[in-house]
């Protein structure tokens, strides 16, 4: 009995361990397992980035001022129809990092691992202007956490 309880915890916290992944621009870190329902790599639940620290100098660049296309996956579903939830693309360029939205996409019940893809314009910076890009889960959902993060770090050109 003991074991039954002890192996149906760990299924539970499996099942609630990983939400949100970034994959282009990829997010900071792994991106190991991000094809399976409750990835490591995706389970950062402290504001702004999960922890994680800025990748210096960014790797990937974006035209300042222009469109860029952002695709994140949902990887692990937390909907309630009483209480939808949200993900918020959100944009940085200074430290401490004081995020704006650049786009709001309802989460409308897709399944986990459902891929997300969403056309935002860039603010205009200046050439070389390092800057973070944020998608949040809002999941509104009350036995859920409130919120999962995801941070990429691009340059400006």
């Amino acid at each position: 009995m003991v074991f039954r309880r002890i192996s149906l915890f760990y299924g539970l916290i499996g099942c609630v361990s990983a939400h949100i992944c970034m994959l282009s621009p990829p997010q900071r870190g792994s991106m190991i397992g991000i094809n399976k329902q409750g990835a490591t790599d995706c389970i950062l639940l402290d504001g702004p980035c999960g922890g994680r620290p800025p990748v210096s100098p960014p790797q990937y660049g974006a035209k300042s001022g222009g469109n860029y296309t952002l695709s994140f996956q949902k990887n692990l579903d937390h909907w309630t129809a009483a209480t939808p939830g949200q993900f918020r693309v959100l944009f940085s360029s200074s430290d401490p990092m004081d995020f704006k939205v650049l786009a709001k996409i309802a989460d409308m019940g897709e399944p986990s691992l459902t891929i997300y893809t969403v056309n935002v314009t860039m603010p205009t910076r200046p050439p070389n202007t390092p800057v973070t890009i944020q998608v949040v889960y809002e999941t509104n959902n009350p036995n859920a956490p409130p919120a999962f993060y995801q941070c990429s770090d691009v340059m400006l050109f």
